[in-house]
């Protein structure tokens, strides 16, 4: 069974992957130019001597006159959005839809576990508030514009590649779904960035789990592909298709949500050429990870050989769903970002993990290159708590690829609260504060650098 979950998701992942040709729709202008050029050459061939006036000859002036005809082809090629929503993540913190478990908690959003939960699959005794009973995941969101209702303006159906709905902490209460069908329809409450709607939701999956759901949200953005939601909901359906494991489960929920890399479009933006759309970020990647060189006592790479002792390299860090957005003050080279999850470890016992950290940095683009030098602080709240500064460089090698430098400093606990290492075989009261200098390169992927001049501020849009 779990091979055949593995398979539908991949096939599930692979159509949403193979659409990406709808993502964009393209219109062709084919004009023919007819070129009509005459070029006339007069000689005058004097004949040498003396004339008779009174005898009339023949005049010695010729002329000469070619007309040629030149048609060439010219195809004009259009690039448009065809899409109304493109998301990679989006998660879902609940309120009250405990069945017969506990509190997953997942905290906010759904999105924030504890340390020790989360990496070394041992029980948490976190005080922690339980008040997000529940969580919804969802990946690989893809919406087109509905044609029903006369072309109704704003209806909108879709595809959810995985999602996964678990009300509480006992998974015989979980629910999955693959290619999960979406209806929606919003109403914007503001038609200008960040927008602003109200929008009911129906969605319905057939496999692994058989269930549907039904939920009204507030939503705000896409800005810089992160969007807030409030919902509320209610779900019905059973766990599995399996006779021996399948159980009926309905709860009502509200709760609060995220999406990154998520990316809207109005009706009306569908007939913008995309070279001219509005863009709101200095840089989205969709993963950047970097080796990094730390002056600890052990490397994390040698924590299989305690007696190896340490290398260059000590360990490596890593974001996933980033975005740094322009703010409209300081020529707009001060942004804030944030990731989906970071993961920084610079040694053995120097690791943290957090989720949506709050980054505020200086964009600077020396000589308008696309080439970027960035100062940033960064804070860390959960699940591991530390402050994170330093300076980032990042060099496009593609359209979707930057070789990235970091030179940083760390400083916080890992909150790992059974004092947890790294090592193969997690050993306890390992001290869980680090303060670490560290160096390091790797690679951003699915990343895109915009210049100043593809940002929306200081173009004169109406929401200026």
């Amino acid at each position: 069974m779990k091979t055949l979950h593995a398979v539908v998701s991949a096939m599930s992942l692979a159509l949403i992957l193979s659409s990406c040709g709808t993502f964009t729709r393209e219109e062709r202008d084919v004009h023919t130019f007819t070129y009509v050029d005459t070029t006339t050459v007069e000689q005058v061939m004097n004949q040498p001597g003396d004339r008779d006036n009174g005898i009339v000859y023949p005049s010695s002036r010729t002329v000469i006159a070619e007309r040629t005809i030149k048609q060439t082809d010219s195809v004009a090629v259009r690039e448009y959005p065809n899409f109304i929503r493109l998301s990679a993540f989006e998660g879902i913190g609940m309120i009250g839809s405990t069945l017969d478990g506990k509190s997953t908690q997942a905290g906010l959003f759904g999105v924030f576990p504890s340390i020790d939960d989360l990496l070394f699959n041992q029980p948490t005794n976190s005080t922690a508030s339980t008040l997000f009973s529940g969580s919804i995941y969802r990946f690989g969101i893809v919406e087109w514009k509905m044609h029903w209702f006369s072309e109704d303006p704003d209806w909108t159906w879709g595809v959810t590649a995985v999602e996964i709905h678990r009300p509480d902490d006992n998974q015989a209460n979980w629910m999955t779904g693959y290619g999960v069908l979406n209806i929606r329809k919003r109403f914007y409450l503001r038609k200008l960035i960040p927008y602003a709607a109200i929008t009911p939701h129906f969605s319905i999956a057939v496999f692994p789990s058989p269930y549907a759901s039904l939920s009204v949200s507030a939503d705000i953005g896409s800005i810089g592909g992160v969007n807030l939601k409030a919902v509320t909901g209610y779900t019905m359906g059973l766990t599995s298709y399996n006779p021996e494991s399948n159980r009926f489960v309905n709860y009502p929920y509200f709760g609060l949500g995220i999406s990154l890399m998520d990316f809207l479009n109005r009706e009306e933006e569908l007939n913008v050429e995309w070279k001219n759309h509005e863009h709101s970020a200095w840089e989205l990647s969709g993963g950047e990870g970097i080796f990094v060189g730390a002056g600890v006592e052990q490397s994390f790479w040698s924590r299989e050989n305690p007696e190896q002792g340490t290398v260059a390299l000590t360990g490596f860090t890593a974001r996933m769903l980033n975005a740094t957005i322009a703010l409209p003050i300081l020529d707009k080279r001060i942004a804030l970002g944030t990731s989906l999850v970071q993961f920084m470890v610079l040694g053995l016992n120097e690791f943290a993990v957090s989720m949506l950290p709050i980054r505020a940095s200086y964009f600077w683009q020396p000589f308008n290159a696309k080439f970027v030098i960035e100062p940033f602080i960064e804070y860390n709240y959960a699940p591991s708590t530390f402050t994170h500064l330093g300076i980032r460089g990042a060099l496009p090698l593609s359209d979707q690829m930057s070789v990235v430098v970091v030179a940083g400093y760390a400083s916080g606990s890992t909150g790992s609260e059974g004092g947890f290492n790294l090592s193969t075989r997690p050993q306890a009261n390992n001290p869980t504060e680090f303060n670490q200098f560290y160096f390091g390169i790797g690679l951003s992927v699915f990343d895109r650098i915009f210049g100043e001049g593809e940002l929306r501020y200081g173009k004169g849009y109406p929401h200026e």
